[in-house]
């Protein structure tokens, strides 16, 4: 007995029998519709899915990138900082006093101004006082010489 015939039992119960008769070919072009719909709903959810995968693939990437960028960026910085130091230290360095002394004695052999190669300026007015002036040149000389004297002994053991 099949699912969809139906089999008449003759009973007699005061009615009269009905047959049943179902419409194949109107199910059978509704199933063919639906498989083709339904198959193209699933062609267009793979296509779909596909496309949010290599969305996500593609963010993937350009996040990987930013953090490579970052990291290099990184990376450029501390070396400035390492370089920044190192010229710290080398300016501290050139900056103390004893060894721009010692440079300048050594490489341009400067020394100290002795009194001799000190000059005094006098701003007083008047021509009186330069025939003073004169006698104190003169007297000033003697004292120089000895006193370039010192000096030379001093800059000597120095």
């Amino acid at each position: 007995m099949s699912a969809l015939r139906k089999e008449v039992i003759d009973l007699d119960y005061g009615q009269e029998s009905v047959e049943y008769s179902p419409k194949k070919k109107r199910i059978k072009r509704n199933k063919k519709n639906s498989n083709v719909i339904e198959s193209f709903k699933n062609t267009i959810m793979v296509a779909i899915t596909f496309a949010l995968g290599i969305l996500i693939v593609y963010n993937y990437a350009v996040i990987t990138d930013k953090q490579m960028e970052l990291n290099t960026l990184n990376q450029e910085i501390s070396t400035l900082n390492d370089d920044i130091d190192a010229y710290n230290i080398a300016l501290e360095s050139i900056k103390n006093t004893n060894s721009i002394e010692e440079m300048a004695k050594a490489y341009l052999g400067m020394n100290y101004p002795t009194r001799r190669q000190t000059v005094f300026v006098d701003f007083s007015y008047g021509s009186s006082e330069t025939t003073e002036d004169g006698t104190q040149a003169a007297q000033e000389e003697n004292k120089n010489i000895l006193v370039g004297i010192i000096d030379r002994v001093v800059s000597f053991i120095q």
